[in-house]
Order: C-alpha cells, then sequence, then structure tokens
C-alpha cells in the first residue's frame, strides 16, 4: 500500500501512486522523492511532467522563495534538505529532529520496524501512518532521508533499495576515474542488493521494475552490467567467470522475462562457458536454446562453429554430419542469420571435408 501524503489517497501499487502524483499534484509541491516518482512516471510513458516546468534540471531540488528570516538553527539547514545534510548530523541530531516531528525511534524499535521492510523509504511512509508526523515540503524530505542514514548506520548488513543508488554512483565515479574493474565490483554488489529486495514471485523485469526505487531502470542497468563486464574481463580473465554467474543469476531471477531478453543473456552464458573453455557446457547451453528457440539461428550457427573452429583434425564423421546439419539450419530458419555468406562459407568448408574423407574411405575399401 502507498499513500499520498497530498491528498490523503491510498494506492495498492507504487505505479498507481506515480501515475496519480503525475495526474493530481504540481511540482512545486511535492517532495524530492515524489518528484523522482514523477520523473519514472514521464519516462516509462514518455510524457512530459504534468504541470511542470520542463526546462527545469530534475536532478537539482527546487528552491522555495528567498526566506526573509534565517529558521536554521546551526544545525539543520534553513532551505531544502539534501542527504548529504542528514548524514553530516549525528545519530543522537537525526533522533531529536524526527522526535520533533513527532516520531520517536531508537535502535531497537527500528530494528525490529526493518523486519518487515526492505526500503528506507517505506519505512519512513509507515512512521507517517503511524504517528501524528507535523512535517510538511521539504521536512518530507529529512524523514525519509533519516530512515536512509540511520538503517545504514544501525543495521548496515541488512539490504535496502536505497542503497543500491550508493553501489551504482559509487561505481560510476569509480569509472570516472578509470577504475573500470573496481566499478564493476560495485555494480555487481548492487545486482547483490536488486535480488535481495525483490520478491521471488516477482519473475519479470517489468514487475520487479515496479518495486524498485524510481532512478533505476532495470533492464538496462543489466543489459548494461553484463557489457562493462564483458569489457573488463577481455584483460581481466577472472571477470569472465564474474558474468558467466551474473548472467546465470539474471536467468534464474527472471525465467518469465521476454524471450528476446532471456535469449540474449543465454547466449552470454554459452559466450562465458567459451571464455572459461568450458567447451561442452556451452554446447549444452546451445542445445538447451535450440531446443527452447528453435528459430534462433545464432544458437545453430554458434554449435557448428564449437566443432569447425576447435582442433578440426580430431572430428569424427559423425561431428562432421551434425555441423553440416547445423550450419544448414542456421541459413535455413526464418529468422535472418547476420554474417550468412560466411556461415555459407564454412558450410561448404565442412562438406568439402567430408567429400575428401568419404573419397579416402573408398580407397581404403
Amino acid at each position: 500500500m502507498s499513500d499520498c501524503h497530498y491528498c490523503e489517497q491510498t494506492f495498492e501499487e507504487e505505479a498507481a501512486l506515480r501515475e496519480h502524483l503525475y495526474e493530481a499534484h504540481e511540482r512545486d509541491e511535492l517532495s524530492r522523492i515524489d518528484r523522482k516518482r514523477v520523473e519514472q512516471y514521464g519516462e516509462e510513458h514518455g510524457v512530459d511532467e504534468s504541470g511542470n516546468d520542463t526546462d527545469a534540471d530534475a536532478s537539482q531540488p527546487i528552491q522555495r522563495e528567498q526566506q526573509t528570516d534565517d529558521t536554521s538553527n546551526g544545525i539543520y539547514p534553513a532551505d531544502a534538505w539534501e542527504l548529504s545534510d542528514v548524514k553530516a548530523l549525528s545519530t543522537d541530531e537525526i533522533t531529536v529532529k524526527l522526535a520533533d516531528h513527532g516520531i520517536e525511534t531508537n535502535e531497537t524499535a527500528f530494528q525490529k520496524r526493518v523486519e518487515n521492510h526492505n526500503s528506507a523509504t517505506a519505512l519512513s511512509e509507515q512512521w507517517e501512518a503511524e504517528y501524528e508526523v507535523d512535517a510538511t515540503g521539504y521536512d518530507q524530505d529529512f524523514i525519509w532521508m533519516a530512515a536512509q542514514v540511520l538503517w545504514k548506520r544501525w543495521i548496515p548488513d541488512i539490504p535496502n533499495t536505497e542503497r543500491i543508488y550508493d553501489f551504482i554512483e559509487e561505481g560510476r565515479d569509480l569509472r570516472e576515474k578509470g577504475n573500470d574493474v573496481e566499478a564493476c565490483d560495485r555494480w555487481l554488489t548492487a545486482w547483490e542488493y536488486t535480488v535481495a529486495v525483490t520478491p521471488d514471485d516477482l519473475t519479470t523485469i517489468e514487475a520487479a521494475d515496479q518495486r524498485l526505487p524510481a532512478f533505476l531502470s532495470l533492464e538496462a542497468f543489466i543489459r548494461s552490467l553484463d557489457s562493462d563486464l564483458a569489457s573488463v574481463a577481455e584483460d581481466n580473465s577472472a571477470y569472465h567467470e564474474k558474468r558467466l554467474e551474473f548472467c546465470q543469476e539474471v536467468c534464474e531471477q527472471f525465467p518469465d522475462a521476454d524471450d528476446e531478453f532471456l535469449l540474449d543473456f543465454h547466449h552470454f552464458v554459452a559466450d562465458s562457458f567459451v571464455e572459461l573453455d568450458r567447451i561442452a557446457d556451452s554446447r549444452a547451453e546451445l542445445e538447451a536454446l535450440i531446443e527452447a528457440y528453435p528459430e534462433d539461428p545464432y544458437a545453430y550457427k554458434k554449435l557448428a562453429d564449437s566443432y569447425w573452429l576447435d582442433d578440426t583434425a580430431q572430428l569424427t564423421t559423425e561431428e562432421l554430419e551434425l555441423t553440416v546439419e547445423l550450419y544448414r539450419t542456421a541459413l535455413e530458419v526464418d529468422t535472418p542469420l547476420e554474417g550468412a555468406p560466411m556461415v555459407t562459407e564454412r558450410l561448404k568448408e565442412v562438406e568439402s571435408r567430408l567429400a575428401d574423407w568419404g573419397a579416402v574411405d573408398k580407397q581404403e575399401d
């Protein structure tokens, strides 16, 4: 259940709340987390934000009118809260500020409450539902930010959705500094947290996306991480194993993802096996692909290549015949095969080898 803080409506799904915020409320009245919800709704539906200045930088907080009186007491900012502001406070200062808004918490109570949540934002919404919270505007941001900071301080080993963003951003910073390997490690940790906070019954990427924070486009993240792992593995072979494990986990986590996505990632698994010199495993993966996706020409082509481009001197007649059959099928299925001329040439080479062997067998007879 998700609540709208501005008109007290309740929604069964996060997606419904995003649509409501987009349609019913102006940007200026939204807290930062709700602006992120609206931004994701706009991205998902290809629309501009309702009633908002489309030229505004959505990554920056909206600035209120200049205050004539400085309401800061030296500890809390007079204007919008940034997460860095909350991180700069001591734990006691955060709990005192929460108490000022009507929320009483301590480490024991917080740990107990987290048993029912995998998101600091959801925990903060429960606070607001249970307590008579005196917080409006930017102070609503303080509440979810406080929940996030306290979670990291009091129970750092328990994953939550907000930490995913931290790891993704850390990875981006490392990549900008040229540390691609360490960047991939951070993104793999972000993936581990994604798996940890995604319920087992969410077996499609679209369903999982609806339960994850607005900043994350899950499929784009997964595909990008695979590409980065493949790139890093070119210079660091250990990452072939990491890529293999990642791609296998993706297929296991989202078995009902669309066919194109699953087909791609099963191919990535087969490719990783080849890089690890696990040819038998790669062939088994490709054979399973052929059974599941009989119109995919690339599984036939790769399986044929695994024989023909290996040590051809060791091939048996049966293996050569199988290679011919696979290349022919790759060229004959309805789905067009990129690189078909090259496959045709390889097919001719295998057929020629078979013909030569047949001639030798006749001479021996």
